[in-house]
């Protein structure tokens, strides 16, 4: 989200319009760093649930609101910011 963030808001300063790649290749890259640390978190995470004697429930919870909300959240503000930098105003076409 930093990197979509960041390369967004530089584009639009210069008020320049990427390509559609440009714009949403930084999605797909903060998209492969979350699935990344999914999978390098989801063994302690496993282990420290089996540790601790966790219900079912409990484990789902706990997946939702630390991994599924976090992800989510990341997903769609690099998209708002990809989006936001490909638009384009009519009025500075006229």
């Amino acid at each position: 989200m930093i990197l979509s963030r960041t390369l967004a808001k530089a584009r639009i300063a210069r008020g320049e319009r990427p390509t559609w790649a440009a714009a949403w290749m930084p999605v797909v890259f903060d998209a492969a760093v979350l699935i990344a640390l999914g999978v390098a978190l989801f063994g302690p995470f496993q282990n420290l649930t089996d540790q601790a004697n966790f219900p079912l429930w409990a484990t789902i919870v706990a997946l939702f609101a630390v991994a599924f909300i976090p992800i989510q959240a990341v997903l769609i503000f690099s998209s708002l910011w990809a989006a936001k930098s490909r638009f384009e105003d009519r009025e500075d076409q006229t």
